[in-house]
This record gives structure tokens, sequence and C-alpha cells, in this order.
């Protein structure tokens, strides 16, 4: 399963977000994710972005959810900073679902 988070944060709170980054990559990935890529940007009004997407090892996606917001909780902590997890599904798994294969 892939699940894409995104969250904002307020540019006055980067210092908060640098923090929780650095202890949240002196830690290995827990077992059930495979990968996490990170990616932000300005919002164009003093705020930032940011998007991940992030694989769970297959047959983990219950154990990976957990994980992942387990991970965020310090992320979400910082004041008007907000986070939502979404799954993903790739074009074949939406025909599947349609019963197109």
């Amino acid at each position: 399963m892939i699940f894409m988070g995104t969250f904002t944060m307020p540019g006055n709170k980067t210092e908060d977000w640098k923090k929780c980054s650095i202890e949240m990559a002196s830690h290995p990935l827990p077992d059930c994710l495979k990968k996490w890529h990170a990616f932000s940007c300005s919002d164009g009004n003093g705020c930032f972005k940011g998007y991940n997407i992030i694989y769970a090892q297959p047959g983990k996606a219950d154990e990976a959810l957990m994980e992942i917001n387990r991970l965020m909780l310090p992320f979400c902590r910082i004041k008007r900073t907000t986070w939502k997890l979404e799954p993903l599904m790739s074009a074949a798994d939406v025909f599947k679902t349609l019963d197109k294969t």
C-alpha cells in the first residue's frame, strides 16, 4: 500500500520542524515501511507545505498506518501545523475495484 501524507507548517516554526526531522531521521524506518520520500515547498503566504509518499511493505498496511502516525505525532504538536494521511491506489488497483482488469 502507498500512502500520501500532506502537511502545512507556519514559516516561523522551521526550527521546531528541524528538531523533529533530525530526531525522526536518527532512527531507521520501522520494518512495516519500505520507503518514505518527503518533499516540501513554500505556499507563497509565509508557510510551508510538505508532501510525503510512503510505501508500506506488502500486507503491513495496518501496522504502517499506526507507525506513520506515531512518527508524525511530534510534528503535529507544532502549533498551527496540519497533517493528513491518505491511502493511494495505482491505476491498476482502481481498475480492480471497478472490476475492469
